[in-house]
């Protein structure tokens, strides 16, 4: 129950013949004080619009307007753009990622920046970009809904989230620091290492593939040592990345000691069972020829310049300084097989980034897996796809390594492969989609071309679909420019 001020209490008690009400301390003292007629009906009146009041209304505040929203100088997105954006946000579109590329020198019209804010709370993956879109108006008006308060990029210099904040927002300001300054992040990180649960440990060490460093090895090395089985594993993921770390030095120094090679002569000197060292290095007690697998991926690729000079390593350079195969003779005296080292050596490409490792294995080969297609500098991708015949150019690794946008020849060359060659299904679609995602948009005319010539249904309908694909990103391209 509301209280009333204390003059209308006492003349209630009192009763109005021996006390006269006073309205001066009410809210409604102006409209109390127009009230005539019978006192007692005057004051029960009065305490009715006091009470309502106080219980319905506020008291009128005076407020400091906010500053206005800071300008943002970039053009307005076009009308069509905009209604594009929407049909593609309807349908999460995977031409989503490249509309957003294309779309980056404008910003959205003030009268879709509250749509657009809605969207981004409920779509995680566009969300950064959503909000970069609506720019400082987007900024300026979610900063003024609490429900909006997560859209907006954490502080990096502000570490109340990580005090204070839950795990969500405490990961996503970890994040920012990371970006903003690795070796800050991971301090941050080591200095609250043991308030962390193995869970959170591990999930923040894993952030720290991003800008990772010599300042993240002492941090890594600790992780060794957790007590968390995904922690370690996690950290042995990382420290294989660091080609100059203690780390890697032991690692390298287990190749020397296990695989010795003299002349024309290779043998393994494996132990039996891996010692502590070698445990806590993620060797687990498997076989000799598996151990020294695991030693060879995690170990820097650096380490095979000391067997260059060795007559049983043909030719296989690098940086005309390293080879790296030994021969199928001398493998199988030391019981380990070329594919087992060349996939190891896979690994170690793919960990380490090593672009001249990529493209050796891709010379030497013809073709390599997924991961180190990805490492394959873009110059020797082409010139290798450039040179390949009709069907081997149908690699879909390669090809899905090749970012966009292809060249004209390369991309005419994989269309007329898949038009005339026989191969399978899986790879006339999985190579028609790459088409459509990265090949020049004059190519979508000869992809609906090729539709049309095609008595095969099912392959129809996939030339087709790539055909529209293609066109649908001409369309995005025109309506940006």
């Amino acid at each position: 129950m509301t209280a009333l001020p204390e003059s209308l209490t006492t003349a209630a008690l009192l009763g109005t013949a021996r006390s006269a009400p006073e309205f001066d301390a009410l809210h409604t003292a102006d409209a109390a004080g127009e009230l005539t007629g019978d006192p007692a009906a005057t004051l029960l009146a009065a305490a009715a619009l006091e009470t309502t009041f106080v219980t319905a209304a506020t008291v009128p505040v005076i407020r400091e307007l906010p500053s206005p929203a800071p300008d943002d100088d970039r053009p307005v997105l076009p009308d069509a753009a905009a209604e594009r954006l929407r049909a593609l946000l309807a349908v999460r579109s995977p031409l989503l990622d490249e509309w957003f590329e294309v779309a980056a020198r404008f910003r959205a019209s003030y009268d879709i920046v509250v749509d657009l804010l809605t969207v981004a709370t409920t779509d995680a993956v566009h969300r950064d970009r959503l909000v970069a879109l609506t720019g400082a108006r987007g900024r300026w008006v979610a900063a003024r809904n609490p429900e909006w308060a997560g859209l907006l990029p954490p502080d990096p210099l502000d570490d109340s989230p990580w005090h204070a904040g839950p795990p969500a927002r405490r990961r996503r300001w970890f994040e920012a620091l990371r970006a903003h300054d690795p070796a800050a992040a991971t301090a941050t990180l080591a200095a609250s290492w043991g308030a962390q649960t193995a869970a959170q440990r591990a999930e923040l060490v894993a952030l720290l593939a991003v800008g990772l460093g010599p300042h993240d090895e002492d941090l890594l090395e600790r992780a060794l040592d957790d007590r968390s089985r995904k922690v370690r594993a996690v950290a042995l993921d990382l420290l294989p990345r660091l080609p100059d770390s203690a780390f890697a030095r032991r690692m390298a120094e287990r190749v020397r000691q296990w695989l010795l090679v003299d002349g024309a002569t290779v043998t393994l000197a494996v132990p039996e069972r891996p010692d502590e060292s070698a445990l806590r290095d993620g060797l687990a007690d498997d076989p000799a020829r598996d151990l020294l697998v695991a030693a060879v991926a995690a170990a820097p690729l650096s380490v095979w310049r000391e067997y260059a000079g060795d007559t049983v390593l043909p030719e296989f350079d690098v940086d005309d300084t390293v080879r790296t195969a030994l021969t199928d003779a001398a493998l199988t005296e030391a019981a380990l097989t070329e594919a087992a080292l060349t996939e190891a050596w896979g690994r170690a490409v793919v960990r380490q980034r090593d672009g001249d490792w990529a493209a050796a294995l891709l010379r030497r080969d013809g073709t390599v897996d997924a991961a180190v297609a990805q490492v394959v500098p873009r110059d020797i991708l082409l010139a290798h796809l450039r040179g390949a015949s009709p069907s081997a150019v149908l690699d879909d690794a390669l090809l899905a390594a090749l970012p966009a946008p292809w060249p004209r020849d390369v991309a005419e060359k994989v269309l007329t492969a898949l038009y005339t060659k026989l191969t399978t299904t899986r790879v006339v679609r999985d190579v028609l989609t790459l088409l459509a995602h990265r090949a020049p948009f004059e190519l979508a005319d000869l992809l609906a071309d090729a539709a049309n010539r095609t008595d095969d249904l099912g392959r129809l309908h996939l030339f087709a679909s790539a055909a529209d694909t293609l066109t649908l990103r001409k369309t995005i391209h025109e309506e940006l420019s």
